[in-house]
């Protein structure tokens, strides 16, 4: 018969498990390294502790079970804390979607030097766990004692008990006796999500689902076919870029007249025709970048949309296709965009960060753009999707963009709040002025037919005085005032000289982000039954048309609104 360990003996064991739970909390004190708040504190350490004493509570008979199972968890604990260090912040399902998407060359550019330490710490980390589930085997390793057994109490207890005090305070508790416990699970789930490891579960289980969905919702579109061809066949390699901005409003471009030098590497740039009064129709990207590259009708509400996009109606006219983006593959906001993204034959996320931590900067583009054209030899339609000017605005530019000062991150300048905000945002401008006139070198040195079409999905209204809402989907008069810009080779100017000169005098005319999908076909040639040409601004046949603005309460013509005094909300007259 074995004989089981004395507890002297079982010391030396249950240390082996503790490291192995120091190794799982390693990510959880990153953050807390950079985040100090109290929500923080119990998402990032409580919760995890505490979920982590129940499951070896759980497993309090077969503790070497329960090491083996955490072998996964602590096989990938250093890549979130190497995460966690680089972002500051813990992985998602949006991050998840990224890593998925990266094919392996993407992956050692990414971890660059680190990639070899990175996998010796891996190697380790798995050797500890499953070490530490051999010996708890090899020992008979046992948890008996009282505290094991309040820990599970306490475990059943308190989410019985929560439900219960939700049950009892809803008014309607009589009619919907459930209605408390029902709404304790999402409560739990997002405060568990963040922490490590057992959050990884949720955010895997929430990537999976909204990846088939999205992947779903692309194949739909497969059998669609514009019947698109190109009109003129040229000897030279002809490329075209459709830069998508984000969150940028036209009045804070040098470019259309800002007094802030916020463009001044595009100001001096030749080739260049600025698109000068261009409005979008919604002030969200869910449903302002489908008008840009979709035939989407103006005021349709719908996020699906039956056709194609022009990725589509260019590659069949021979042009290959690609999606590079900076932003996030999934998402409430980002799966609609990344539907249509999928139509190209290559499609790319850099986006290794989120919304709301610095480190992915859109001069991440450069490189996939420089490989496009290297590896390739045919006819180019790439789409660079950019992280603009989106909120927080200090996270959108390296250190070296800090030009207007103080900002928003300089939290101990006595300056309003106002003033650092606008700073933060027009450093946003000054970092996008260079990205575009470094993409726009990368096509000048391409020695093809090239030409960029730059435009920002929508605009951004930031705090003032008299209108304390900022950011979009408010429907202010600056959220659908957007900038948009055409820069053409002079291999573009020699051989489409037409096209070229219809532009510049359609260019400063009223119109709408609508206009860019047929406005991208002439631009490159490509024709389609069915193709308008009457919203096209390289047509002589362009027209204007009531440049129709949407927001959550109404329709209303940009061109005839009301614009509120203290907020400039475009209003029906």
């Amino acid at each position: 018969m074995t004989t089981l360990p004395t507890p002297r003996d079982s010391r030396k064991d249950w240390l082996a498990v503790l490291l192995l739970c120091a190794l799982l909390m390693l990510p959880n004190l990153l953050w807390l390294w950079y985040y100090h708040s109290l929500p923080v504190w119990i998402e990032g350490f409580v919760f995890p502790v505490v979920l982590l004493l129940v499951f070896f509570a759980l497993f309090g008979d077969v503790p070497w079970l329960g090491c083996l199972l955490l072998t996964p968890f602590a096989l990938l604990a250093p890549m979130e804390a190497y995460f966690v260090s680089r972002y500051q912040h813990p992985t998602s399902a949006e991050v998840i979607a990224t890593l998925m998407a990266t094919n392996p060359n993407e992956a050692r550019e990414y971890l660059g030097t680190s990639l070899i330490p990175l996998a010796v710490i891996l190697l380790s980390s798995t050797m500890l766990s499953l070490g530490c589930a051999w010996r708890c085997f090899r020992v008979r390793l046992r948890w008996r004692n009282s505290f094991r057994t309040w820990t599970l109490v306490i475990a059943v207890a308190t989410p019985l008990a929560a439900a219960g005090v939700a049950a009892i305070t809803d008014r309607e508790a009589s009619q919907k006796p459930t209605h408390g416990t029902l709404n304790l699970g999402p409560m739990l789930s997002g405060t568990i999500a963040l922490g490590y490891p057992f959050g990884v579960v949720e955010r895997i289980a929430t990537y999976h689902s909204e990846w088939i969905s999205m992947r779903a919702d692309a194949a739909k579109l497969d059998a669609y076919r514009f019947g698109a061809h190109l009109v003129t066949l040229k000897p030279q390699r002809q490329v075209y870029v459709l830069v998508i901005g984000e969150s940028s409003r036209r009045d804070h471009w040098q470019l259309f007249g800002y007094s802030r030098p916020t463009n001044p590497e595009l100001s001096h740039m030749t080739n260049l025709v600025p698109i000068t009064h261009m409005v979008t129709s919604w002030p969200e990207s869910i449903d302002a970048i489908p008008l840009i590259i979709t035939r989407k009708p103006i005021t349709n509400r719908s996020i699906a949309f039956g056709q194609a996009s022009i990725l589509r109606a260019m590659q069949e006219a021979g042009y290959e296709t690609f999606w590079i983006s900076n932003q996030l593959a999934i998402g409430y906001f980002d799966s609609p965009i990344a539907v249509y993204a999928y139509e190209a034959q290559h499609v790319e996320w850099l986006n290794h960060s989120s919304w709301n931590a610095p480190g992915s900067y859109d001069g991440n583009l450069l490189q996939p753009l420089h490989n496009a054209l290297s590896n390739t030899q045919g006819n180019l339609f790439i789409v660079l999707h950019m992280m603009g000017s989106h909120l927080q605005y200090d996270f959108r530019y390296p250190d070296k963009f800090k030009q207007f000062k103080p900002t928003w991150s300089d939290s101990i300048s006595q300056v309003p709040n106002g003033v650092r905000l606008q700073n933060s945002y027009d450093n946003t401008i000054l970092y996008t002025d260079h990205v575009l006139a470094a993409i726009i070198d990368t096509l000048r040195k391409s020695d093809a037919i090239s030409a960029l079409w730059y435009e920002s999905d929508h605009g951004e209204m930031l705090i003032t005085p008299t209108c304390d809402q900022g950011g979009h989907g408010i429907g202010t008069k600056y959220e659908y005032e957007i900038p948009a810009l055409f820069w053409y080779s002079d291999a573009y100017a020699t051989n489409f000289p037409d096209r070229l000169s219809t532009l510049r005098s359609n260019a400063e005319k009223r119109t709408l982000s609508t206009s860019t999908f047929p406005s991208l076909t002439d631009m490159a040639g490509v024709d389609f039954p069915g193709h308008d040409e009457t919203l096209s601004l390289f047509s002589p046949s362009w027209r204007y048309r009531p440049r129709i603005v949407n927001s959550s309460m109404w329709s209303v013509d940009f061109d005839k609104a009301t614009i509120g005094k203290k907020c400039p909300i475009v209003l029906p007259q």
